[in-house]
């Protein structure tokens, strides 16, 4: 069943579980439920949910890698990953010979088990000198490079932040602005299912979708 606008009753409850879950700090659910609505609502070019989805989804994820939830020293993978591995909140540093695939995988795991982590991939580090830092998401690679850490076993975790800050910035470099904008709201998209947690991506889809309403 739709409303007036088109949308389904589905997205409407969807969207209504998100804002609540958002106003009871339950960032997870905030989280799972705009991810959902907001996948719905593109297929729908529901831009004007988009807009408010975006906002959602950048709170619901700002709240959940909060330094109250993800804190304490940078924790390296680089041996086997079990599927049973069990994780903690904190910062994972994803490393050869684990690979970005890796990465995605811890990552989408604890946010399914609703743990609170952040995830960088790192990449041999090139003649140069410089750490390749990747992320990626169907049809989507983001990648850059940094300066690697002081102490290549103990990353700081300002280095980790600045991997991932490097991340967001590559991410929103790949967006072409004189590119037709639904594209480029697909584009974005990809880009935020490969770097989720930067505010900037979701401020530039919110201000894609605005552009998409106000041309049609």
């Amino acid at each position: 069943m739709k409303d007036g606008t088109g949308r389904t009753k589905q997205v409407e409850t969807l969207v209504r579980q998100a804002t609540d879950a958002l106003n009871q700090s339950a960032w997870f659910d905030a989280e799972a439920a705009a991810s959902k609505a907001m996948s719905s609502c593109r297929a729908r070019t529901d831009w004007d949910m988009m807009i408010e989805l975006a906002l959602i989804l950048r709170e619901a994820r700002k709240g959940r890698r909060g330094s109250s939830l993800v804190k304490g020293t940078v924790r390296i993978l680089d041996e086997g990953i079990p599927e049973d591995m069990e994780f903690t909140a904190g910062r994972y540093l994803v490393q050869p010979p684990r690979v970005g695939a890796d990465a995605r995988r811890v990552r989408l795991q604890c946010l399914e088990d609703e743990i609170p982590v952040l995830v960088v991939c790192r990449e041999p580090t090139t003649s140069s000198g410089l750490v390749p830092i990747v992320s990626i998401a169907p049809g989507t690679t983001v990648r850059t490079k940094i300066k690697p850490p002081s102490n290549e076993r103990k990353p700081t975790a300002a280095w980790f932040q600045s991997a991932l800050d490097a991340l967001a910035e590559a991410a929103m470099e790949r967006i072409d602005p004189a590119q037709d904008v639904e594209r480029r709201i697909d584009a974005i998209l990809g880009c935020l299912d490969a770097v989720p947690d930067s505010d900037p991506l979701h401020d530039m889809l919110a201000d894609a979708c605005r552009e998409a309403r106000d041309r049609d």
